[in-house]
């Protein structure tokens, strides 16, 4: 071979090994970073991965705590309703044992009437013997008669049938007349029982204390507040005496006033749901309370009137009737009194085939003057013939109303005497009166109504069972100096016009609040 081909085939040689050399590195580079991507790859995956398994055991913990939670809500569900069944349990014993007093005062009322029974049994057998020997008479006088001749026998003995037969005519007369009136008397009585068959209701009212209950003892101390602001803005906002003593977890809550007290018991359980209780928050609450106390007026009006059986009622009449149920007269709801005679009246009506429907209207109106603001002028029936009047209601409806303040021996129509018995027959059920409490009440809101009636007064509240008389005064009508001379013209009005044990203290409230605020 030459020189120049052998050449040309180690140069060939060379370049192939070049390019052999040159694929090699590129294969192995190629095989690094395809190494490199692959444990990038696996990297980011195993990133991924632990991300995911975070975030599942994050909501996995989530979840079992919402369950936690659920389940102790539950278990205090549960615990408060063995509370209830607890105390429903202390009440059915109670029943029990009252049940059990009134038998054995019925066993002895049976044994005595056994005992009057065999009196009278006694009693029959001596009578039995006086007749007997009657009888022995009568026969002797026979024989007697006997001897005489037959004309003078049949003569006395005609005269003797002709005043025993006038006797018994005499006997009869009495007997139908006295079977007439007892007739009369029954269908009376029927009708007043067929009015109240299947009226019921509760009679006992409330009292004028009620209890709150609080999650522990420490709650306690935030509601006092520092210094006792808290519970005084509370106080203030709702005019209710809140009682703190040794009482374990509970708070109780004095007022004579059933609204005002209903009020503080829903507004105070808020706050302490809601954890924040301060002045501020405590004013806020207490007017969203008022609120929500108007709408449940309402429903309750509604369904009042609903079981009642009266439609179409204006809506302010629906607010007031339904606000006679925070209402109290002589311890017994007003709302429930005016359900009752709404009842009776119509129920009599019904018996007597005369038109119920406006008696029914009627006697659930005719107290509905009492739940509004204005205090009243003059009597309630015939302030709430008026307001009836005023918003729609039938002369029918008005007339019976004003039935019930007229004189007793003023006449009246057939639909007024039936509404005045119904309300006497709602006030006569049994616990339907309670006088001391009804007095007590009546003197804390002739107190109020004194303090009210000074220019200036913007609020007043008895308080501690009418011991003190809270006067709330607008600051910017009434300097400092004035408040002194308000407090004691008050105190003597009082002295003049109201009968109360002990002392009665009259506070004067000025407070002066200033308001800005940073754009």
């Amino acid at each position: 071979m030459s020189e120049p081909a052998t050449t040309a085939t180690i140069v060939g040689l060379a370049v192939l090994a070049a390019v052999l050399a040159g694929a090699l590195f590129l294969a192995r580079r190629r095989a690094a970073q395809l190494e490199q991507r692959l444990e990038r790859t696996r990297r980011e995956q195993e990133t991924t991965l632990r991300e995911r398994l975070r975030r599942r055991m994050r909501r996995e913990e989530q979840r079992l705590r919402r369950e936690i939670d659920e389940r102790r809500a539950e278990v205090e569900r549960r615990a408060r309703e063995v509370d209830e069944a607890r105390s429903e349990l202390a009440t059915l014993r109670e029943r029990l044992d009252e049940r059990r007093a009134g038998l054995d005062d019925r066993a002895e009322e049976l044994t005595s009437r056994a005992r009057e029974l065999e009196q009278r049994a006694r009693a029959l057998d001596e009578r039995e013997q006086q007749l007997a020997g009657f009888e022995q008479t009568a026969r002797r006088k026979l024989e007697e008669i006997a001897g005489l001749s037959e004309e003078e026998a049949r003569s006395q003995l005609l005269s003797r049938v002709e005043q025993e037969a006038q006797a018994d005519v005499a006997r009869v007369l009495a007997k139908a007349d006295e079977q007439a009136r007892a007739s009369a008397e029954e269908r009376a009585r029927e009708l007043v029982l067929e009015a109240m068959a299947g009226i019921r209701g509760a009679v006992a009212g409330e009292g004028t204390i009620s209890v709150v209950r609080l999650p522990s003892d420490e709650m306690k101390g935030r509601v006092i507040g520092r210094e006792g602001r808290n519970i005084r803005a509370l106080e203030l906002a709702t005019g209710v005496d809140l009682l703190v003593d040794d009482t374990p977890e509970a708070i109780l809550l004095s007022s004579w006033d059933p609204l005002r007290r209903a009020i503080a018991v829903r507004a105070l359980g808020k706050l302490v749901e809601d954890g924040r209780i301060h002045p501020a928050r405590i004013e806020e609450v207490v007017e969203q309370t008022r609120e929500e106390a108007d709408e449940e007026a309402r429903e309750l009006g509604e369904a009042a009137a609903f079981e009642v059986g009266v439609a179409g009622l204006h809506e302010r009449l629906v607010l007031l009737l339904g606000r006679l149920s925070f209402l109290r007269d002589h311890g017994h709801s007003l709302l429930a009194r005016a359900r009752e005679t709404a009842l009776i009246a119509g129920a009599v009506a019904d018996a007597m085939r005369l038109d119920g429907e406006p008696l029914r209207r009627a006697g659930l109106l005719h107290e509905v003057a009492r739940a509004d603001k204005e205090p009243l002028r003059t009597h309630a029936a015939l302030a709430s013939a008026d307001l009836a009047k005023r918003f729609g209601e039938r002369a029918a409806v008005t007339q019976a109303i004003r039935a019930l303040a007229q004189p007793p021996d003023t006449p009246r129509t057939p639909n007024g005497v039936i509404l005045v018995t119904a309300r006497r027959m709602a006030l006569s059920r049994p616990g339907a009166r309670h006088e001391n409490l009804q007095r007590f009440i009546d003197r804390l809101a002739a107190a109020e109504e004194i303090a009210l009636a000074h220019e200036g007064v913007e609020r007043a509240y008895a308080v501690r069972a009418g011991r003190e008389l809270r006067v709330h005064v607008r600051a910017e009508e009434f300097p400092d100096e004035r408040t002194i001379l308000l407090a004691r013209e008050i105190a003597r009005e009082i002295e003049r016009r109201l009968e109360y044990p002990g002392q009665v203290r009259v506070l004067v409230l000025r407070e002066t609040r200033a308001v800005s605020y940073a754009v």
